[in-house]
């Protein structure tokens, strides 16, 4: 898996041999793992990385996750794994990642995260500072605030 040096929130994916069940196609949690890297780097390039929250003493825990398979991937597929923000209230936010191969769709991963605070285990608010660096990634035309 390396960078897109064109985009810094695409992440382009090689399938190896243990992402896939014994018919050679892409193991259906795998994606789940895939949007999770993809997460991460856009975290990294929004400038907020997940180091920072959690020197913050904040976590991000997984309220909901939705996965919609278009098509299967297959071993050595490479995958662009693309991700954007979807929608951030006070303490939750939506985070979408699209995995293409080639102009091919193959999956859409919905996940919901809410901010809890370490020491409490409880939600909390978003530090405004996440919530600006984020703004940039929000679909065009999206306020914050929009979050299923």
């Amino acid at each position: 898996m390396q960078p897109d040096p064109d985009d810094d929130i695409t992440l382009l994916y090689d399938v190896g041999y243990a992402d896939t069940d014994a018919g050679g196609i892409v193991y259906h949690a795998r994606y789940i793992e895939m949007a999770e890297r993809a997460r991460n780097r856009l975290m990294v390039a929004a400038g907020y990385s997940f180091a920072r929250l959690a020197a913050d003493g904040l976590l991000f825990i997984v309220r909901r996750v939705e996965a919609v398979y278009h098509a299967p991937a297959w071993l050595e597929d490479r995958l662009a794994l693309r991700s954007r923000i979807g929608g951030i209230t006070a303490s939750r936010s939506l985070w979408v990642t699209e995995v293409t191969r080639g102009a091919d769709a193959i999956a859409r991963i919905s996940i919901e995260m809410v901010a809890v605070e370490r020491a409490t285990r409880r939600a909390v608010r978003h530090p405004q500072a996440l919530v600006d660096a984020l703004a940039p990634h929000l679909p065009a035309g999206e306020p914050a605030g929009v979050c299923a």
